[in-house]
């Protein structure tokens, strides 16, 4: 062997390991709620937070003097203060997928440990229905990993007065979290585990949401009981890497069958060393889990649905990208006509005017009270819906 080619894999080999070390020790933290008892705004000290949380004084400072280390706190005389570095992996995080993702890092600890197993029986430690670990996991992992997708439902169009439909519900997060950004919309959600959906209605009814979220047991491959256009928004999150790959694009079909408006889902593309790694401690930890799409599969799969109004946003810290599907035959969110620039989008979403067919019923005077040139927008409306 080449000594130098040795000492260049030993030591990215080394790095990997380190940075294992720091992500289950950081993960450690998370779990045991560290991130959660240290306050953001004034510090705290070790016996204090001992006491505080029951544990042994030791075994706190000694995992107070890591988080220093590696920037999740500060420390000070009066104790130790969360940093912003850390408020990112606690709850009421404003990156709810990053924390997500450490919570499937946790559960990932679980499935190498019965790896053996797993690769020998040819099936995982749980599926999403039985609820020995997915009871939790909803809520924990899949559930953080979708909120990021409510505020790109409104940018797409969605508003007041909308039905949306979420099929794979699990707790509810999303359509909760929809509700707040688009008051006043219709919410249903069907999902197969029984667990997590008695525990959504707990926190729907805690939310006071209980009227406006209606959920639902069922099987959502089987949509022919759901008339033709029965809802303006279809979405499914987290979902396809647990269908059957033959499964996946007629479910979109029956979404794009439904649906009036739009159709959301995301895709997981297995292209890179992460989604690579992930791919496999999924399949090691459900016995229900079908693969991420790889590039090609993903992208077939769109061209063969035929859809012409098609957007991507990337979501989940970048590893997935969200899909949105216009399905309308006579309408577009104004989003989707490039003559509208966004200063004109934020005057006429004040006048309630949100998707082409808004634009083509308002009158010209009611757009040139907006300082909005209204022929120029017109015509651009009436382009798109009519080309």
């Amino acid at each position: 062997m080449d000594q130098e080619e040795v000492k260049k894999n030993a030591a990215e080999l080394k790095h990997m390991l380190i940075q294992g070390t720091v992500a289950l020790t950081t993960i450690q933290g998370v779990e045991l709620g560290f991130f959660d008892w240290i306050p953001l705004n004034k510090a705290v000290t070790a016996q204090e937070l001992s006491g505080q949380m029951g544990f042994d004084i030791s075994k706190v400072e000694r995992w107070l003097r890591f988080a220093t280390a590696n920037g999740y706190v500060t420390h000070a005389d009066a104790g130790y203060t969360l940093t912003v570095k850390g408020s990112l992996i606690r709850r009421g995080t404003p990156t709810p997928d990053l924390l997500g993702l450490h919570h499937l890092f946790s559960y990932f600890t679980k499935a190498v440990q019965y790896s053996r197993e797993a690769y020998q029986k040819c099936v995982g430690l749980d599926s999403l229905t039985q609820g020995k670990i997915s009871r939790d996991y909803i809520s924990k992992v899949a559930s953080q990993l979708s909120q990021t997708a409510a505020e790109f439902f409104k940018w797409s169009g969605l508003s007041t007065g909308h039905t949306i439909l979420d099929l794979g519900c699990g707790d509810g997060s999303v359509l909760r979290e929809t509700i707040k950004i688009c008051p006043g919309i219709s919410a249903k959600g069907i999902d197969l585990n029984i667990h997590t959906l008695e525990l959504a209605k707990r926190k729907n009814s805690d939310a006071g949401l209980q009227d406006q979220i209606d959920l639902q047991v069922g099987d959502i491959t089987d949509l022919s009981g759901i008339k033709d256009d029965a809802v303006d928004w279809v979405y499914t999150i987290n979902v396809f890497h647990f269908l059957p790959v033959n499964k996946r694009e007629q479910l979109i079909r029956e979404m794009v069958r439904i649906s009036r408006y739009g159709v959301f889902f995301n895709q997981v593309t297995a292209n890179n060393i992460q989604t690579l790694a992930v791919d496999v401690l999924c399949a090691t930890l459900f016995s229900d889990y079908t693969g991420f799409f790889i590039e090609t599969e993903a992208d077939d799969m769109l061209s063969h649905i035929g859809i012409k109004h098609v957007s991507f946003l990337p979501i989940i810290q970048g590893e997935s990208r969200l899909v949105v599907l216009y399905t309308s035959k006579n309408d577009v969110p104004l989003s989707r006509i490039g003559a509208v620039t966004e200063a004109s989008l934020a005057k006429l979403s004040t006048a309630d005017i949100h998707t082409a067919k808004d634009l083509l019923s308002a009158g010209i005077e009611s757009l040139t009270s907006l300082d909005i040139d209204g022929n120029v927008l017109r015509k651009a409306a009436i382009k798109t819906l009519f080309p």
